[in-house]
């Protein structure tokens, strides 16, 4: 069975669900970023090419990760070096990316990873404009979605001020699009269920709760 890290603040139906398909790993919450991403595995991993670079100061390590430069920090843009995806053959980061990262399309926002959710290998869903905008220009299928009702948590699993991100409150596998909450809170539900159909995905969410970025997570 393969091993998932995702954050420690997972609701019980939502662990039982991937708990079926994966070995689950509960990311602690680190105090060496804000609370809100303490627990998200994208700013302390990215799987690129097959392979998972970690943070030096990545609380879950394995013999098989590779191992950055530079330690996350909570200042951005030091809390996004690992925020980075991948789509195909083409890695998209930007400048700040970890230099042990090689990006081959760079956008202007940071959080690339928590901005976009990968739905194939020429495909996502991106709650940055400008990612869109790039992204296009290289003949990816970029669908942007403005959505407010993405939450974000604190440490204590209240819910934050802050806005999440559509890349971080889903997971996709084995033609699954996993959407951390129900899909009704989404505004553009119509059009994202548009373009999950359009790419063979299908939508797995959760009737009644609300949508919480958890940062993805890490499967290996």
């Amino acid at each position: 069975m393969r091993n998932l890290i995702i954050d420690s603040r997972i609701r019980e139906i939502e662990y039982r669900y991937l708990s079926q398909f994966f070995k689950i790993i509960k990311l602690p919450l680190s105090n060496d970023v804000y609370e809100e991403i303490s627990g998200h595995s994208d700013i302390f991993y990215t799987k690129l090419n097959g392979k998972i670079i970690a943070a030096p100061n990545a609380v879950i390590k394995d013999k098989q990760f590779l191992t950055g430069q530079k330690e996350v920090e909570k200042e951005y843009p030091k809390d996004v070096l690992y925020n980075a995806c991948q789509m195909g053959n083409k890695i998209i980061g930007s400048k700040y990316t970890d230099k042990s990262i090689s990006p081959d399309i760079f956008v202007k926002q940071g959080y690339v990873k928590c901005s976009v959710a990968v739905t194939g290998d020429n495909s996502c869903i991106t709650s940055d404009k400008g990612i869109e905008e790039v992204l296009k220009q290289n003949n990816i299928d970029a669908l942007y979605v403005e959505e407010n009702n993405i939450k974000l948590l604190k440490k204590d699993g209240s819910i934050s001020n802050m806005k999440g991100f559509i890349g971080g409150a889903t997971l996709i596998f084995d033609n699954k699009f996993v959407l951390f909450g129900d899909s009704d809170h989404l505004t553009n539900k119509e059009k994202i269920l548009k373009h999950l159909n359009n790419h063979s995905l299908e939508l797995i969410d959760f009737e009644g709760l609300n949508i919480y970025d958890y940062g993805g997570g890490i499967i290996f």
